[in-house]
């Protein structure tokens, strides 16, 4: 109960900026997006959680800065023994402050994990982008459950093209992203079994979204490459690098 407490008093405190003056109705539009993804593999900061393909659908709705979503792993084969079953679904609350070109996001993530032994878990977290060629961002997750007070930090850095000569209602992209990760030893000790703190896992990744009718639907297909890098943590697993590759099918409202 209490952790349901936190999570409800943090995703209430976000929504704060977005009402207006007592009496007046909050006149913006939702956004809806709905969003599949197919996986060969469910890789989650570094680690392989499924070494088979997953199906993980979504649901966004954005009011102005302020998002609700809610995301889930379905896996599609038997090889953790949950063939055709949920095994996480999270639930996450943001508000995004936006100044000039830098984005601001603040939120709570609720990880809950049906059809398996583990338990639920929360974090918040805090984080800065910059709008430029190359946009850098930073972003702090706190864990406020299973490893209490342990703290995961990502550097990241993304960059888009914008594939010329496309008919007026289609679009298409070259999207790459990478990013480096460092966590205390809190975190390290609950996930990996070792007490300090180190740089967890590095990501590259490439996607080619492909827009149609106005970006009301988009299909993106994407390579993605992942790796633990401290020696300890690589010590604790036989998968310390994984490849994967996927296609997410989205229509948004």
């Amino acid at each position: 109960m209490k952790k349901l407490v936190v999570s409800l008093l943090v995703a209430l405190a976000l929504m704060v900026p977005m009402l207006g003056a007592p009496g007046k109705a909050l006149a913006i539009t939702p956004k809806v997006d709905f969003d599949v993804t197919f996986n060969s593999k469910y890789v989650w900061r570094g680690m392989l959680l499924v070494d088979d393909w997953v199906a993980q659908p979504s649901v966004n709705v954005g009011v102005g800065n302020f998002a609700l979503n809610v995301w889930g792993n379905y896996e599609l084969t038997d090889e953790t023994g949950h063939d055709k079953k949920f095994t996480e679904i999270d639930l996450t609350a943001s508000y995004t402050f936006e100044l000039g070109k830098f984005s601001i996001p603040v939120g709570v993530i609720h990880y809950v994990f049906p059809n398996t032994e583990f338990n639920a878990t929360t974090e918040v977290f805090a984080g800065v982008s910059y709008d430029w060629i190359v946009s850098p961002s930073v972003t702090i997750y706190h864990d406020l459950d299973q490893a209490a007070g342990g703290n995961y930090v990502n550097l990241a850095a993304s960059y888009s093209y914008s594939i010329p000569g496309l008919p007026k209602d289609m679009s298409m992209s070259l999207d790459l992203g990478a990013g480096v990760s460092y966590a205390t030893s809190d975190y390290n000790n609950f996930y990996y079994g070792v007490d300090e703190a180190a740089w967890t896992d590095w990501s590259a990744k490439l996607a080619l979204p492909i827009g149609f009718m106005d970006g009301m639907f988009t299909v993106t297909p994407a390579v993605t490459y992942t790796a633990l890098v401290d020696s300890k943590i690589k010590d604790t697993t036989e998968n310390d690098s994984n490849t994967f590759f996927g296609v997410s099918l989205t229509m948004s409202f």
